[in-house]
Protein backbone atom coordinates (compact mmCIF):
# COMPACT_ATOMS: atom_id res chain seq x y z
CA UNK A 1 0.00 0.00 0.00
CA UNK A 2 1.15 3.31 -0.92
CA UNK A 3 -0.95 5.72 0.98
CA UNK A 4 -0.22 7.20 4.28
CA UNK A 5 -2.66 6.43 6.68
CA UNK A 6 -3.09 8.84 10.16
CA UNK A 7 -4.67 10.97 11.98
CA UNK A 8 -4.41 14.26 14.36
CA UNK A 9 -6.40 15.57 16.86
CA UNK A 10 -6.02 17.49 20.26
CA UNK A 11 -4.59 16.49 23.33
CA UNK A 12 -7.16 16.65 26.01
CA UNK A 13 -4.65 18.05 28.48
CA UNK A 14 -2.99 21.39 26.67
CA UNK A 15 -4.97 20.88 23.45
CA UNK A 16 -2.02 20.68 21.32
CA UNK A 17 -2.74 18.98 17.95
CA UNK A 18 -1.21 15.64 18.43
CA UNK A 19 -0.49 13.34 14.66
CA UNK A 20 0.12 10.01 14.32
CA UNK A 21 -1.67 6.54 14.48
CA UNK A 22 -5.52 6.85 16.19
CA UNK A 23 -6.25 4.20 18.98
CA UNK A 24 -9.45 3.66 20.39
CA UNK A 25 -9.19 3.59 23.88
CA UNK A 26 -12.60 2.93 25.07
CA UNK A 27 -16.34 3.77 23.89
CA UNK A 28 -15.94 7.56 22.72
CA UNK A 29 -12.62 7.62 24.26
CA UNK A 30 -9.15 7.35 21.52
CA UNK A 31 -5.27 8.51 21.48
CA UNK A 32 -2.75 9.54 19.08
CA UNK A 33 0.43 7.89 18.99
CA UNK A 34 3.00 9.67 16.95
CA UNK A 35 5.30 8.20 14.34
CA UNK A 36 8.37 6.62 15.60
CA UNK A 37 9.89 8.87 12.78
CA UNK A 38 8.36 11.69 14.97
CA UNK A 39 10.01 11.00 18.48
CA UNK A 40 13.13 12.57 19.39
CA UNK A 41 16.12 10.21 20.59
CA UNK A 42 16.05 9.28 24.08
CA UNK A 43 12.14 10.33 24.14
CA UNK A 44 9.70 7.57 25.19
CA UNK A 45 6.83 6.79 23.23
CA UNK A 46 3.92 7.61 24.27
CA UNK A 47 -0.23 7.94 23.40
CA UNK A 48 -1.70 11.13 23.96
CA UNK A 49 -5.63 11.14 24.33
CA UNK A 50 -7.43 13.50 22.22
CA UNK A 51 -10.36 15.16 22.20
CA UNK A 52 -13.63 13.34 20.11
CA UNK A 53 -14.37 16.07 18.30
CA UNK A 54 -11.42 17.09 17.27
CA UNK A 55 -10.49 14.17 15.46
CA UNK A 56 -9.35 14.18 11.28
CA UNK A 57 -7.68 12.18 8.68
CA UNK A 58 -4.83 12.74 6.69
CA UNK A 59 -6.41 12.84 3.18
CA UNK A 60 -3.30 12.17 1.48
CA UNK A 61 -2.97 15.21 -0.20
CA UNK A 62 -0.81 18.39 0.14
CA UNK A 63 -1.16 22.27 -0.54
CA UNK A 64 1.42 23.40 -3.46
CA UNK A 65 3.69 24.37 0.53
CA UNK A 66 3.76 20.51 0.86
CA UNK A 67 1.32 21.35 4.09
CA UNK A 68 -0.79 18.36 4.55
CA UNK A 69 -4.45 18.63 4.27
CA UNK A 70 -6.53 17.13 7.22
CA UNK A 71 -10.39 16.58 7.16
CA UNK A 72 -11.64 19.64 9.07
CA UNK A 73 -9.40 22.08 7.24
CA UNK A 74 -10.74 25.02 5.83
CA UNK A 75 -8.60 25.69 2.57
CA UNK A 76 -8.79 28.49 0.35
CA UNK A 77 -8.50 28.04 -3.84
CA UNK A 78 -6.90 30.95 -5.19
CA UNK A 79 -7.12 33.22 -2.72
CA UNK A 80 -10.94 32.63 -2.31
CA UNK A 81 -13.75 30.32 -1.92
CA UNK A 82 -13.26 28.99 1.43
CA UNK A 83 -14.22 25.17 1.66
CA UNK A 84 -13.98 22.65 4.60
CA UNK A 85 -12.55 19.56 3.74
CA UNK A 86 -14.35 16.27 4.75
CA UNK A 87 -14.66 12.56 4.39
CA UNK A 88 -18.62 11.84 3.42
CA UNK A 89 -19.58 8.18 3.67
CA UNK A 90 -22.27 7.86 1.30
CA UNK A 91 -19.66 9.02 -1.60
CA UNK A 92 -16.22 7.16 0.25
CA UNK A 93 -14.37 10.12 -0.37
CA UNK A 94 -13.25 13.32 0.69
CA UNK A 95 -15.09 16.07 -0.37
CA UNK A 96 -15.12 19.65 0.04
CA UNK A 97 -18.55 22.40 0.77
CA UNK A 98 -18.50 26.01 0.49
CA UNK A 99 -18.72 27.27 3.72
CA UNK A 100 -21.97 30.07 2.50
CA UNK A 101 -23.44 26.59 1.57
CA UNK A 102 -23.43 24.53 4.99
CA UNK A 103 -26.29 26.09 6.55
CA UNK A 104 -28.90 26.43 3.31
CA UNK A 105 -31.40 23.87 4.57
CA UNK A 106 -32.46 23.43 0.79
CA UNK A 107 -29.18 21.57 -0.95
CA UNK A 108 -26.80 19.02 0.37
CA UNK A 109 -23.37 21.27 0.05
CA UNK A 110 -20.57 17.99 -0.41
CA UNK A 111 -18.95 18.04 -3.79
CA UNK A 112 -16.87 15.23 -4.78
CA UNK A 113 -13.67 15.99 -6.72
CA UNK A 114 -11.55 14.45 -8.82
CA UNK A 115 -7.62 13.59 -8.11
CA UNK A 116 -6.64 15.73 -10.64
CA UNK A 117 -8.79 18.86 -8.97
CA UNK A 118 -6.32 18.82 -6.43
CA UNK A 119 -3.15 18.96 -8.97
CA UNK A 120 -4.17 21.38 -11.12
CA UNK A 121 -1.29 23.91 -11.43
CA UNK A 122 -3.78 26.72 -12.11
CA UNK A 123 -4.90 26.05 -8.53
CA UNK A 124 -3.25 27.31 -5.66
CA UNK A 125 -4.67 26.03 -3.05
CA UNK A 126 -3.59 26.23 0.43
CA UNK A 127 -4.72 25.52 4.35
CA UNK A 128 -6.66 29.23 6.26
CA UNK A 129 -7.59 27.65 9.39
CA UNK A 130 -9.41 23.85 10.36
CA UNK A 131 -12.82 24.38 11.81
CA UNK A 132 -12.15 23.38 15.79
CA UNK A 133 -9.38 25.90 15.87
CA UNK A 134 -11.26 28.66 14.14
CA UNK A 135 -15.86 27.88 15.13
CA UNK A 136 -16.50 31.35 13.88
CA UNK A 137 -15.32 30.78 10.46
CA UNK A 138 -18.05 28.64 10.25
CA UNK A 139 -21.03 30.09 12.48
CA UNK A 140 -24.26 29.86 11.04
CA UNK A 141 -25.89 32.78 9.11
Amino acid sequence: MNRTIKFRGKSIYDEKWQYGSLVKIEKDRYAVIPSLNDIEIGKSIGMYEVCLETIGQFTGLYNRNGEEIYEGDIISVNGKYPKIVKYIDEYACFCLANISDLNKKWMYPWQQVSPGWWIDHKREIRVVANIYDHPELIKEE
